[in-house]
């Protein structure tokens, strides 16, 4: 795509590309109420383009954060994110439909979440004035993602591309604190648009300021970085963990999930979930207490081909 077309963005020129996070967390902005004077987090950032691929500006990917046996976390990229079938969901859904609150309470740990990751200049920051002027990737929610649509179709008005650089909007973030959640009700895109801050001043649409722009948005991190990949062995196994503590022994993977495998005929029978103690008795469990569901779960997910 050619270097101008950042320059030039219409409203239906930023599509929500869903994608794997990168362990670089110095480049990402996600600051808290917490962080904040008083427990408000107060900033001004600006929303600009992907110079990569200015269509995928907007970053969308489905996550799981786990723990497995051994009290390990880790945040697992859900291959729902692609459109792909994923056995954490599976288990999820088993759980949330179960008769027991407890396996009702329990599927709360493996709860898929909605991620969007951006590419922004932070204008001002009172809390981190060194970190004005630089480009992050803010990493948000859903909450965010309905402001940033809400420009981009208002049910009444003229829509605004927020990434443009000179007719975008700058966008003003207030974190407070409800309950134990950050919440940005208050957060909100200014009332005008206004070009990027280059320097101290707005940004004037010339090809000297351009290519200064360019020259900053390529030193600004990759949101390629970002991009959803397939589950590696080492996630594979760590999920492996994860299932195995929600089956009671002698469950069939299959069963629970409702998926077959090579190896494991359908099960007609109704699938068990784990109660409290096939909970307690599973994720005690090691190795020889669990071959065939460890076989079994193997097995579903090499099918998967994730």
């Amino acid at each position: 795509m050619a270097d101008f077309d950042i320059f030039n963005l219409g409203v239906e020129d930023v599509e929500t590309h869903q994608v794997q996070a990168s362990n670089s967390t110095n480049e990402i902005y996600k600051p808290t109420a917490d962080d904040g004077k008083d427990g408000t987090y107060k900033a001004m950032i600006r929303f600009v383009p992907n110079p990569e691929n200015p269509r995928n500006s907007l970053i969308q990917k489905y996550v799981h954060w786990l723990t497995n046996s051994s009290g390990d976390g880790k945040l697992v990229d859900s291959p729902s994110t692609i459109g792909e079938k994923c056995p954490i969901a599976d288990v999820f859904w088993k759980l949330r439909k179960s008769d027991s609150a407890v396996d009702r309470k329990a599927s709360e740990k493996l709860k898929r979440r909605q991620q969007y990751y951006a590419l922004i200049k932070i204008v001002k920051d009172p809390q981190n004035p060194d970190l004005e002027g630089q480009y992050k990737v803010f990493k948000f929610g859903y909450k965010i993602k309905e402001k940033i649509d809400a420009e981009l179709k208002p049910d009444f008005g003229e829509p605004t591309q927020v990434f443009d650089l000179f007719e975008g909007k700058n966008f003003e973030l207030i974190i407070t604190r409800q309950g134990e959640y950050n919440n940005y009700d208050k957060s909100k895109f200014s009332s005008s648009k206004s070009a990027i801050i280059l320097g101290d001043a707005p940004a004037e649409r010339s090809k000297e300021t351009m290519t200064a722009i360019k020259t900053e948005l390529d030193n600004a991190p990759s949101l390629a970085t970002y991009d959803y990949r397939p589950w590696d062995e080492d996630v594979r196994s760590f999920v492996n963990d994860v299932l195995r503590m929600y089956l009671n022994p002698g469950d069939s993977i299959a069963a629970i999930t409702g998926s077959a495998t090579k190896e494991t005929k359908p099960n007609t029978t109704a699938p068990k979930v784990a109660t409290t103690a096939g909970v307690a008795e599973a994720a005690a469990a090691t190795g020889t207490n669990n071959v065939s569901a460890d076989d079994d779960l193997d097995s579903f997910l090499n099918d998967l081909d994730i």
